[in-house]
């Protein structure tokens, strides 16, 4: 890889209900006061995986031992619950993972310690999770701010950084407009 201090992200999943819409904002973040400090950030994934600004791009160009030393020897890994969360957990990386179709709860990284896990899920108190891993209506995932989630990442690398912007809301025809 030819860094010595970067983070991974794994932003997609096999399943459309798993799929974040905002991963560019929550780098436009995050990117500044990585740099600042020297941290690259790696995207990892499939190869037809759309690439992320600001990322160096690995997707589809590693094995799943390449990836996973790749996670190893990172200083946090950022993601939806995929294999790459598991894989971090397993080497007890810094984690932000995001939740949506399952109770994070009953799939959160198994042998992470919780101090070193941000583990965000869409607000619970009115409905449960869908469990459809397919065209979940509305796709919940998408109501977790992505300011949130930087400051998550930020917070868990110690780094001090105030994110300005607060997002009131996000419609479900963001997407296509941004």
């Amino acid at each position: 890889l030819g860094e010595e201090r970067y983070i991974t992200i794994q932003p997609f999943s096999n399943y459309s209900g798993k799929q974040y819409d905002y991963w560019n904002e929550v780098i436009s973040y995050i990117a500044p006061k990585l740099e600042e400090n020297g941290i690259k950030i790696v995207q990892i994934g499939k190869k037809d995986d759309s690439p992320i600004a600001s990322c160096i791009w690995a997707q589809g160009t590693t094995t799943i031992a390449q990836a996973s030393f790749l996670i190893k020897n990172s200083m946090l890994h950022l993601g939806v619950d995929s294999f790459g969360v598991h894989v971090a957990s397993a080497f007890d990386k810094k984690i932000v993972a995001l939740y949506s179709t399952n109770w994070a709860e009953n799939c959160k990284p198994y042998w992470s310690n919780p101090r070193d896990c941000a583990i965000i899920e869409p607000d619970r108190t009115e409905r449960k999770p869908s469990f459809q891993f397919e065209d979940e209506p509305p796709k919940t995932i998408n109501e977790i701010k992505p300011e949130f989630v930087a400051s998550a990442v930020l917070e868990l690398l110690g780094l001090e950084y105030k994110i300005q912007h607060e997002t009131p809301h996000i419609g479900q025809s963001y997407a296509n407009f941004h």
